[in-house]
């Protein structure tokens, strides 16, 4: 069933193939890349909808060359899906569909298939190309057998080709780690910015007085590739606080193309998604692997942000400041549910992620030990942001 399926994909992701809409298209050249050891060949910039549910949003980023798009059966309440599934239903065999379910450590197969189906049936499809775990941080998860059986017999089924594992937390380095040391995984959906890639910090180390940083993420994303495991990244913008950078973007090079183009010029991804949330967005973004300009200019515009947010800019799965504090404050899911309420303009996002944290920073606001001050590899000041979210999310 696959390989006529298969054949039929890879002719059709061909550039010579794309089927355009109409005429804006052909502005967009998409760069095709394969995903590790797997046959899913895609456009390198693809879609990404925690915060959509417009077909006509879906549709306009298909007659652009997106090929790749990515859900999950909670993002806008399983409207994301549903849009996608309507909007695509026409070029299924055109198009890969990554979508994503929390399989967590009381969860059985029975869970795993019925999230399972009803995904599929948003989607009005009979088989997802990526189904993820979603939002994995912690290896208790990785270890639910249960999910390992289910991802197996779903494959025999023809209901899921590929499996792999989506995150953003402070324990992703390890999270994929045990993944790949298992080989469990043909995917990996992956926090990534240049802000976590150690050539970009190592040439801001003295500006911003760093002591010499070497994330541990990168490492592991590129045992992973070296493993053959695909690789997509996600949150490539480091923030996405777009409107600070318009005064400085020059000669059409934007900082949302910047970004992406230095996340996909590394050896970490091979491909990245981005929340498309309008036309305009959509035709900027997959307008980025056209842009010819010298290292330096991107690095210049990349520079100019961080020197803007660094103040704000907590790299998901870093993990220094993890054990620093004697509460055991859930450090990096507070700054996470801030970046929700002023990165992503997106309150109830922050708030419900707030409200999920077992410690969050109440107790940040009488510590007067502040244990964590020097624990931040990038100089935050974790009390002053901890008792902000708290002020602004409790």
């Amino acid at each position: 069933m696959f390989l006529n399926r298969r054949s039929f994909m890879l002719g059709a992701l061909l550039p010579g193939n794309f089927k355009m809409a109409n005429a804006e298209s052909k502005n967009s050249n998409p760069k095709l890349v394969k995903l590790g050891n797997t046959d899913l060949v895609i456009p390198n910039i693809g879609y990404g909808s925690s915060s959509t549910s417009d077909e006509k949003i879906v549709t306009h980023a298909f007659n652009r060359g997106v090929r790749y798009f990515d859900t999950a059966e909670s993002y806008v309440g399983g409207d994301s899906e549903s849009s996608i599934g309507k909007a695509l239903k026409n070029v299924r065999h055109e198009v890969v569909i990554g979508t994503k379910t929390k399989a967590r450590t009381y969860d059985n197969k029975k869970d795993f298939m019925k999230s399972l189906e009803d995904s599929l049936k948003r989607l009005n499809t009979d088989y997802i190309d990526i189904y993820y775990n979603h939002a994995v941080n912690s290896i208790s998860r990785l270890e639910n057998t249960d999910w390992w059986e289910f991802i197996e017999k779903a494959k025999l089924d023809g209901k899921v080709r590929y499996s792999g594992v989506s995150g953003h937390g402070s324990n992703l380095a390890d999270c994929i780690e045990y993944c790949i040391d298992n080989n469990l995984v043909d995917i990996v959906l992956s926090a990534f910015s240049f802000a976590q890639d150690p050539k970009f910090l190592e040439k801001l180390r003295h500006t911003f007085h760093f002591v010499a940083i070497n994330p541990r993420l990168p490492e592991v994303l590129y045992k992973a590739k070296a493993k053959g495991v695909g690789i997509i990244a996600m949150k490539t913008l480091a923030g996405a606080r777009l409107n600070d950078m318009r005064p400085y973007e020059h000669d059409d090079l934007t900082y949302a193309q910047a970004a992406i183009k230095w996340a996909l010029d590394t050896e970490y991804a091979d491909a990245a998604i981005i929340s498309m949330t309008s036309n305009e967005l959509i035709n900027e973004l997959t307008s980025a692997t056209n842009k010819k300009y010298s290292y330096q200019k991107y690095f210049s515009l990349l520079k100019k942000y961080y020197q803007i947010n660094h103040a704000n800019i907590c790299p998901p799965g870093c993990s220094s400041c993890k054990n620093s504090c004697p509460h055991n404050v859930q450090i990096s899911e507070i700054m996470r549910s801030k970046m929700y309420a002023l990165d992503y303009k997106n309150p109830n996002k922050a708030l419900l992620a707030y409200a999920t944290i077992n410690n969050n920073a109440s107790s940040c606001l009488t510590c007067s030990e502040q244990p964590c001050i020097k624990s931040c590899d990038y100089n935050l000041d974790i009390k002053k942001l901890n008792t902000f979210s708290h002020n602004l999310l409790s």
